[in-house]
């Protein structure tokens, strides 16, 4: 047995730290990896909960460690394997262990007394579903997909399926066949929203016995309670964004991760910045799990492979054969000259009527939170923007403030910080103000909005859903969250307020996740019985990507995109890795992106990679300042696979940094902003 055990802590102030402690010889047979222990620290009085991570039988002679007391739990609470996990995790996205177990662990593991930990107060109503053991018969296409995804050999698979035909059924199937088999299953979605809605729909089919739920919005006690039945094999489907992706589900069978196209799926922030897909492949590595990737406008990188690996399973019709909604174009700046300056067509105003008048129900997508784009001075010209970062401020009219999305700074009763005058104007469109306007022509209508900023308590956009559903709203207003998997049979009608937003990043992923959304959001419309229709406003009728939309053409799509990456080494014919260096002092923050660059090239150049390890930069990030922090970037693009990965962060791991400078290194970053 080793001499000294690496333990996890959290400590007030300090975060979560590893340390090392003297295993005492009576607990020498008796721990393990994953154990919970009470460890004296500093000067305290009373002794801190740790969790055993490592062991080792060597300090620095300076150390004086002091002995674990008493281990707190015989069964650990998670394995060697799930430790390999982290440590892959922690290798890959280039950042410590400490950080990858911040996201991991839920913090209550850290209080003292685990036994005299309360059960949670707040019950998820979600699991007040009943059981309905109603189940759908799969159609002659889905039965052949489903048997095809059986007997593939490969570890990951694509069902790529058009909005409605029924990629859901064939989860249920690959579900019932895990259980079964004595396996168990975790479920991602990218949005709370769609996580919510899938549970309950697996809550009908399955029970909420054997069902748990992992994301951001549940509280450390229900995560607390969810590990704990995990650990005890009481949980069969786990279904979460991304971060259930690291819950410690045993006997893992199969991943499902719904709508895999979502960037949702990847941290940017704090570290580690992984994407949840690759974790998975990872999980089902060492598991020896399938991971079934679905979606109908999967990531470019995800289609690619699964071409290249024969792991492309495709449903062209919708289940029951129901036909696609009609889409139609309108242009924005034909309806301008004809002196209608409010945010929606004649058209979409004329349809919404019609719509309603039926009994069925509508859906408006803006793809912006807030009131307005930006605000300007009508005096000097100045635009509001936030004294932090190097962006304008956005308008919310719901508490009259100025915001800022990257720092969360706020500013009330705003005034020209200019000339000090108050003749301010609003520009853009947000979800807020899509509200304002509908709530003024349509004043008969009942109306709710659904983004982040509206929803105000825990499970509201589950209340807002289930309205929803229950007919008791007509619009339905939101942004991308309500895009993808929304199932009401009863909405006929989706009009998309502005169809170029998303086109308009200057982000080599921007037509990707345009032509995603405007997809994803027209197959909300007509999936029951009724036809539907689907409106694109636009100020841009030539978008090629916006076409491909309007005729839901994915093919085309991919065939435009995959040869303008190949020409420019983007992915999936390179990995991406991007640098970037920040800093109070912008002429510093420049130069020590300068100096990175000129230092990873001499190191490239030598070792004779140059040619497949490509360097672009340094040059400012399109967002100059964020927090006060002036930004440069490198990005490299990798052609070499693991041995380039491991030659750029052998180099980043040699450097270093004077205290005034940050460097942030993202792995597979999701956009070049």
């Amino acid at each position: 047995m080793p001499k000294y055990a690496q333990v996890l802590v959290d400590i007030n102030k300090l975060g979560t730290k590893t340390f090392s402690y003297l295993i005492p010889e009576n607990l020498k047979n008796k721990i393990k990896i994953g154990q919970a222990v009470s460890i004296p620290f500093g000067n305290r009085k009373e002794n801190l909960k740790a969790y055993i991570v490592g062991f080792n039988d060597y300090l620095e002679a300076n150390i004086k460690p002091k002995e674990i007391s008493e281990i707190l739990d015989n069964e650990p609470l998670f394995s060697l394997k799930y430790l390999k996990l982290l440590e892959w995790v922690s290798n890959y996205y280039f950042c410590d262990i400490q950080a990858v177990l911040n996201t991991a662990l839920p913090q209550k593991f850290f209080e003292k007394n685990v036994k005299k930990y309360r059960t949670p107060k707040i019950k998820n109503i979600i699991f007040d579903i009943a059981k309905t053991n109603e189940e759908k018969t799969l159609s002659d296409e889905q039965e052949k997909i489903y048997k095809e995804i059986k007997k593939v050999n490969s570890k990951t698979s694509l069902l790529y399926g058009i909005t409605g035909s029924g990629k859901t059924e064939i989860y249920f199937k690959l579900i019932e066949d895990t259980i079964k088999e004595g396996k168990n299953v975790i479920f991602l979605a990218p949005e709370i929203a769609l996580v919510s809605q899938l549970t309950m729909r697996t809550i009908e089919r399955f029970g909420a016995d054997c069902v748990a739920i992992w994301h951001s919005s549940i509280t450390e006690a229900q995560k607390y309670e969810t590990w704990k039945k995990l650990r005890n094999n009481e949980i069969k489907i786990l279904f979460g964004a991304r971060s259930a992706v690291f819950a410690p589900i045993k006997d893992l069978g199969l991943i499902i991760i719904d709508e895999e196209h979502d960037s949702s799926y990847k941290q940017t922030m704090p570290n580690p910045r992984y994407n949840a897909r690759e974790v998975a492949k990872k999980l089902c590595e060492l598991y020896d799990a399938k991971l079934i990737l679905g979606s109908a406008t999967p990531s470019i990188d995800s289609y690619y492979e699964a071409i290249n690996t024969n792991s492309l399973f495709t449903l062209k019709n919708r289940y029951n054969n129901a036909t696609l909604p009609k889409v139609v174009v309108i242009d924005m700046k034909a309806e301008r000259a004809e002196r209608n300056y409010t945010l929606f067509s004649k058209t979409l105003k004329k349809n919404v009527e019609e719509t309603i008048a039926r009994g069925e129900q509508v859906i408006f997508l803006i793809n912006r939170r807030g009131f307005s784009s930006y605000t300007q001075c009508m005096e000097c010209g100045e635009v509001i923007e936030c004294k932090k970062c190097a962006i304008p401020m956005i308008y919310h009219a719901q508490t009259n403030s100025h915001k800022c999305h990257y720092c969360n700074s706020e500013l009330h009763n705003a005034k020209c910080p200019k000339c000090d005058s108050e003749a301010l104007e609003h520009f853009g469109l947000g979800s807020e103000k899509v509200e304002i306007q509908a709530r003024a022509i349509f004043p008969e209508y009942k109306i709710e909005r659904l983004d982040s900023d509206s929803l105000s308590k825990k499970n509201e956009h589950i209340e807002i859903l289930k309205r929803f559903q229950n007919k008791e709203i007509d619009i339905l207003i939101g942004t991308q969250m309500i895009a993808k998997g929304l199932d009401n049979k009863n909405v006929t009608l989706v009009g998309v307020i502005n169809a170029d937003l998303s086109f308009n990043l200057p982000d080599y992923r921007s037509s990707e996740r345009g032509f995603s959304i405007l997809t994803q959001v027209a197959g909300r419309s007509g999936r029951g019985d009724k036809e539907g229709k689907v409106i694109f406003q636009t100020y841009n009728t030539q978008n090629i990507y916006l076409q491909n939309a309007q005729e839901q053409d994915y093919e085309n799509f991919y065939e435009n995109e995959i040869e303008l990456r190949e020409m420019l080494d983007y992915p999936p014919f390179s990995k991406m890795i991007r640098i970037i260096l920040s800093s109070k002092n912008e002429f510093r923050a420049q130069k020590s992106a300068s100096e990175i660059e000129l230092a990873l090239s001499d190191y490239i150049k030598k070792l004779t990679l140059d040619e497949t390890i490509l360097i672009l930069g340094p040059s400012e990030c399109v967002i100059k300042k964020i927090k006060e922090e002036y930004r440069f970037n490198i990005i490299i693009k990798n052609k070499i696979g693991d041995l380039g990965h491991r030659t750029v962060l052998r180099f980043l791991k040699s450097i270093k940094l004077p205290n005034d400078i940050k460097m942030v290194v993202d792995i597979d970053p999701s956009d070049i902003l």
